[in-house]
């Protein structure tokens, strides 16, 4: 058995090593990509504004709102020092640790969805900034809003087909990575988000099962009318590996 994720190798972290551990082989097979806006200079405000100090805190949803930031010139030491820093899990903090953060994040303790973040995540008053990508809509501007925050929200990054624009990617191109044709019929596909599992829907391929990687997914892939084997009960290597081992 192969397992199949819906994203590129520049993107791998716990899941995959977590997996190979198990003794699972890896593929990867990008359907979705990521690319800076086309108008930057809101995104370059606040790179700005994170330098100066202008906002209390600063939420980063994604890796790829850092990888966007960084493109810009951001430098999280320089925010770190003035600035009280969340990421939503621990892959995203991995990121903002490689980029030269040495602080250590607030994080939310259990539940990553968008409820539990804003269930756990601190009061205000303050000012906060939170960078996301377009499509990530306005629930958590709305719900950091009502729970007593001056948000200023930037639009950092597209979701787009993979690849994205050479000159906009957030991610550096790899070899290596699968295509459509490349799959088999032993292979197990990880939808790893929304996004992959429209891009599935419009993909031909025949493979033993697919999983979704949390409910987001699940509910992208059922209004796709995708046939999922299963969603892994948590969004993790031990997740999926449960899943795996009652195909």
């Amino acid at each position: 058995m192969r397992v199949i994720l819906t994203r590129q190798p520049a993107q791998a972290g716990q899941i995959e090593a977590g997996l190979e551990q198990l003794g699972y082989r890896i593929g990867f097979l990008p359907l979705t990509d990521f690319q800076l806006p086309g108008d930057l200079v809101q995104l370059d405000e606040m790179v700005s504004g994170l330098h100066e100090g202008a906002w209390d805190r600063v939420l980063f949803t994604s890796p790829n709102t850092i990888r966007a930031l960084v493109a810009r010139g951001w430098e999280p030491a320089n925010t770190e020092l003035h600035t009280n820093i969340a990421v939503t899990g621990p892959g995203t903090a991995r990121v903002l640790y490689y980029y030269g953060a040495t602080i250590t994040p607030w994080m939310p303790t259990d539940d990553a969805s968008a409820d539990g973040i804003l269930n756990q995540f601190p009061s205000g008053p303050g000012r906060l900034a939170l960078p996301q990508g377009k499509a990530a809509g306005a629930a958590m501007t709305q719900g950091l809003t009502e729970r007593g925050w001056d948000v200023t929200h930037v639009v950092a990054y597209h979701t787009v087909d993979y690849p994205a624009a050479a000159d906009r990617a957030l991610l550096p191109a790899q070899n290596g990575v699968l295509t459509p044709a490349n799959l088999t019929a032993d292979d197990v596909v990880v939808l790893t988000a929304p996004s992959a599992a429209r891009r599935w829907a419009e993909t031909v391929g025949n493979v033993a099962a697919l999983i979704a990687i949390g409910q987001p997914t699940r509910r992208a892939a059922e209004h796709h009318h995708i046939a999922l084997a299963a969603t892994a009960p948590s969004p993790d290597a031990h997740g999926i590996a449960q899943v795996l081992k009652r195909l």
